[in-house]
Order: C-alpha cells, then structure tokens, then sequence
C-alpha cells in the first residue's frame, strides 16, 4: 500500500525536476539570443611621434627691378635739351634732361670775377697787417669777403649741377613725358630709369609661418605665359609682423631670371619650409570638428578613446598637435561613420 503510495509520487517529483532544468535551459538560451553581440569595428590608426613636418604653401608676389626712380626735376625752368633715346641703356652719371641754367653761369661768371678780387684783396691786406699799415679788423673783413664770395660761387655750382639730371644709377631709360622746350616745376615726372641687371619679387605671409622661413632659402615661382619654373632666394625680411594684415613682408631675389621676365608682374610663389623644432603631427584626416573644437579618438585597451586636441600648425596633409596627443598613442583615421566612445576597435592598418 506504501509503496503504490511513494512511487508515484517519487514519479512526479523527478518530472517537475526534469521540467523545471528544461525551463531553466530555455530562458538561458533565450536571454542569450536576445544579448547584443559585440563586434569590433575595423579601422586604421597612426602611432603618434615626434618629427619635423615639412609645410608647403603659396603666395603671390610682385617682381620689380633692382633699383628704380622716377626722374623729376627740381627746379622750375625751362627744358632746352634730351640727351637719351627712350627705351635704351644708360649709365650711372650720364646726362639725360638739360635745363635752362644760362642766368646761373652768367651769375656765376660774375661770382668767379668779385672771388678773384676778394682773394687778391685778402693776399694784399695779409702783407699789409704784417708791416702794420692795416688793423686787424680790416683785414679780417678781407677775409670775409673771400669766404662769402666762395659760398655764392659754390651755391651757383650747385645749382647749374640740378640744372643737369643725370642717371643715378645704370639701366634701362623708359618713355619720356615731357618735350624739349616744355616748361618745367618741381616734381613734374619726366621718365622712368630702371636697373634691372637682377629682379626681386615682393611677397608676404602669414603669421603662423613667421619663423619658417629664413634669409638665403631658395623657392621656385612661376609666371604665367611662361613655361616651367624659375626659382628665387629670400634676401631680406620685416623685423616684425605687419599689425594690419597680419602677415611678415618678404623680400628675394631672382637668380638666373628668363631674359623674357619684367619687372611688375604677378607671380604664383611655391615655398616648402620645415617646422622649427621636432612636435607631434598626425593626418589632417583624425581631425573631428566638434562645436567645441576638435577631437580624435585615441585607442586605449582595444576602444576608442574620444579627446579632445589643441591644434597648431597645419598643411594640406598634416596637422601639428599642441594639446591632447602625446608620443605613442594610437589615433584612429578612418572608421568615423560607425566609432563611438568606448567603441572595440580592429585595427586593419598601422600608417
């Protein structure tokens, strides 16, 4: 009787075990279809050191001659004579517009005439004053007289010599704008004289790249309508940044200029300058605009780590990094689209 009684039982309790591990099994099974499974995101990452990044950049520059002046005069007088053919060589000295100085030499023959008497008086008084037969007062208006006599002589020199201009240096004379006879005044323009024995080009740059560049670094240029590249050396530049436009003037010098190549013209400048001590550069490309500033994702333990970067320097592939990177980090470049903060992070490719 017992045991019709216990076996069922015994029965039972075995099916609610087996019941209850299959129920257990299934919910295992379940929760375990319904976790997400993580998958590592494939991307490409730099190893961030320390080098000295090279920064190409342009800029448009003037050439213009080695010395040039428009020709003036500084007098107002009459133009009697034109002693150049336009458009030719001349040399330093040579004379190219006489103007009219006939009163001056008249004036001045007179002054040479009263300077010699002056000196004989002085020569005469001088004998004079040692023998006593003259007081000293007298004899020292003598000298006077000579010395005054000497400064007109002089001045009318001076002026009958502006009356002459004549090239202040060698070079090519350019198209007059006056005629013989024309009546002339002070600053009235009369032509152009350009030497042009070497070219200089006038440029400017930014202010970030003030300290790139260095006196006696060569460039190319090129001109349009002309073929193939010339190249240049920088001769001088500003002692400080222009607080206007922000940019540091530059002055440099053609070497070896195409014979076809003018003063004046627009030139398109090519300068590759390398940064001035080692710092860490990673590609434009890691950069993350944010509203905040910029970002990257470095990699830490197999996830993307999201910081924030200070940046400096920049060229067209490179950027320098000032703040947030630091030798041997890892920065990601590629998988934007799909990283996240805290993202797993298959690395593919090491640049």
């Amino acid at each position: 009787m017992i045991r019709k009684f216990v076996f069922p039982v015994i029965g039972a309790a075995i099916l609610i075990i087996v019941l209850f591990k299959v129920f257990q099994q299934t919910k295992q099974k379940k929760t375990a279809a319904n976790k997400p499974v993580v998958v590592a995101i494939p991307a490409e990452c730099i190893i961030a050191s320390e080098t000295n990044a090279e920064f190409p950049f342009t800029a448009v520059g003037k050439t213009r001659a080695n010395e040039s002046v428009e020709l003036v005069s500084e007098l107002s007088l009459r133009l009697v004579s034109i002693h150049f053919k336009e458009g030719t060589r001349v040399r330093k000295g040579d004379l190219l517009f006489q103007l009219d100085d006939s009163e001056w030499k008249v004036d001045l023959k007179k002054a040479k005439a009263k300077l010699d008497l002056a000196t004989a008086t002085e020569k005469r008084n001088e004998i004079l004053l040692a023998s006593g037969g003259i007081s000293q007062q007298t004899f020292d208006e003598s000298v006077s007289a000579r010395k005054v006599m000497e400064s007109e002589v002089e001045l009318l020199n001076v002026m009958i010599g502006k009356a002459q201009i004549r090239a202040p240096f060698s070079g090519i004379i350019g198209i007059r704008t006056v005629s013989e006879g024309a009546f002339l005044t002070p600053g009235t323009p009369l032509a152009r004289l350009d030497d042009l024995s070497h070219l200089k080009i006038d440029f400017s740059i930014p202010e970030k790249y003030a300290n790139m560049i260095q006196k006696g670094e060569k460039f190319d240029f090129r001109i349009d309508g002309l073929q193939g590249k010339q190249s240049a050396v920088v001769e001088a530049l500003e002692p400080s940044v222009n607080k206007n436009s922000g940019n540091m003037d530059v002055l440099a010098v053609v070497e070896n200029p195409d014979p076809s190549l003018k003063a004046g013209v627009t030139v398109s400048i090519t300068l590759v300058s390398e940064a001035a001590s080692p710092t860490v550069y990673v590609p434009t490309q890691a950069l993350i605009p944010t509203p905040g500033g910029y970002h990257i994702y470095v990699l830490t333990n197999g996830k993307a780590g999201y910081r924030p970067v200070k940046t400096g320097l920049r060229s067209d592939k490179m950027v320098e990094i000032v703040e947030g990177v630091k030798p041997g980090d890892s920065v990601l470049v590629t998988g934007f689209m799909k990283v996240r903060p805290d993202s797993k992070i298959k690395i593919t490719k090491v640049w």
